[in-house]
């Protein structure tokens, strides 16, 4: 494959700024540097094939610095059971675990409540609208047991805040590699590849990740969850009253090493519009971020456990907008009668030509 780098004087996105001056940089491919036209200032770049990231951040000194007030007096309770660690509220003496259904008691004991969050998404599905679409959700379940669909078997629905964290940055990223384009040739399509290199810059807007290692591989429970950043309000005690809150048990360092690869893409993408391509392979990217800011907020989820013949069947509900999901039994003899009837709908035409013939065969002789 014949390789063309391309220089590039100017990039998709934003226009970058001189820290020295303010002024607007440019990408000199030849030395891999932003240049300041104005007062001359060089910024390094690394080349793509080092694939490096690099990134300016003290998390350390903002979480040292963030507030650990959380306005009312809360209590940091470890379920026995799970494990989970739950914040209520301070005159509260019993709950129950919103993940795994147990009675929880709780002590005197105090553990480390963590920095108090700056946002929140407050409940606005009631817990009786959950309780109704519940059953509504259970009345076209056909293959479940009658008792469990009609039945009232709904545990106590537990309202709980689920926490997040919402990173914002620039971002800077030297990239090499293949770049399709679509040539139409009549009826058919063919991809055109080309090798490029150049740089390009992305704002990484709001990008979320899951702060409960409980939560963020639940895919019942992220199904549930979809949100705005118009959704996040200022934090305020007062949504909290009556509602239990998961501590954050992924760190930030930890988030944003997730939030850093799922917004890959979006600078995947931001180089595969700066060539104007279609589609592109074998990407090599070096990122710097910049400007790294973070919020941590919470959001809310109805969750709770239907006891059922022994078994525990799980219901989520987002707080938001009142998605939700459920675990379900299946009937043994409906699965039976479904079958025999599947069954019987393949054998009965094969059985009448069978029978049609042999009373042909009789004919005959």
């Amino acid at each position: 494959m014949t390789q063309h780098p391309r220089p590039h004087v100017s990039f998709w996105g934003n226009a970058m700024k001189c820290r020295n001056c303010d002024g607007t940089m440019r990408y000199d491919v030849a030395s891999y540097c932003l240049v300041c036209d104005f007062c001359g200032s060089k910024r390094p770049l690394h080349k793509p094939e080092e694939e490096f990231v690099s990134e300016e951040r003290d998390f350390i000194s903002a979480m040292r610095d963030a507030s650990s007030d959380w306005g009312i007096q809360r209590r940091a309770v470890s379920c026995k059971q799970c494990g989970a660690v739950m914040l209520y509220d301070a005159d509260q003496m019993s709950g129950m675990c919103p993940y795994c259904g147990s009675a929880i008691v709780l002590g005197a004991e105090e553990l480390n409540c963590g920095i108090a969050p700056s946002g929140i998404i407050p409940f606005k599905t009631t817990k009786e609208e959950v309780e109704q679409n519940y059953y509504k959700w259970n009345k076209f379940a056909l293959w479940s047991p009658e008792s469990f669909r009609k039945g009232k078997v709904l545990g106590n629905l537990v309202g709980v805040y689920v926490p997040f964290w919402t990173f914002d940055a620039d971002t800077v990223t030297t990239y090499s590699g293949d770049f399709g384009r679509t040539v139409t040739h009549g009826d058919s399509e063919t991809t055109k590849w080309d090798y490029r290199t150049g740089m390009v810059d992305a704002f990484i807007d709001d990008v979320s990740v899951c702060a409960s290692k409980r939560f963020i591989n639940n895919k019942k429970l992220n199904q549930v969850v979809r949100f705005t950043p118009e959704d996040i309000q200022n934090y305020t005690p007062d949504a909290l009253l009556g509602f239990a809150a998961e501590k954050y048990t992924i760190n930030i360092d930890e988030a944003w090493e997730m939030a850093k690869k799922s917004s890959r893409k979006k600078i995947e993408i931001a180089a595969k519009k700066r060539e104007f391509a279609d589609c592109y392979r074998d990407l090599k990217l070096s990122t710097e971020y910049d400007n790294i800011k973070f919020r941590y907020f919470l959001f809310p989820v109805w969750l709770a456990a239907c006891p059922y013949k022994g078994k525990t069947y799980y219901v989520v509900a987002s707080g938001l907008d009142n998605r939700g999901l459920c675990d379900r039994p299946v009937s043994v003899w409906k699965m039976v009668i479904l079958g025999v009837i599947l069954l019987s709908f393949f054998m009965i035409p094969m059985v009448s030509y069978i029978i049609m013939l042999i009373i042909s065969l009789i004919m005959q002789h």
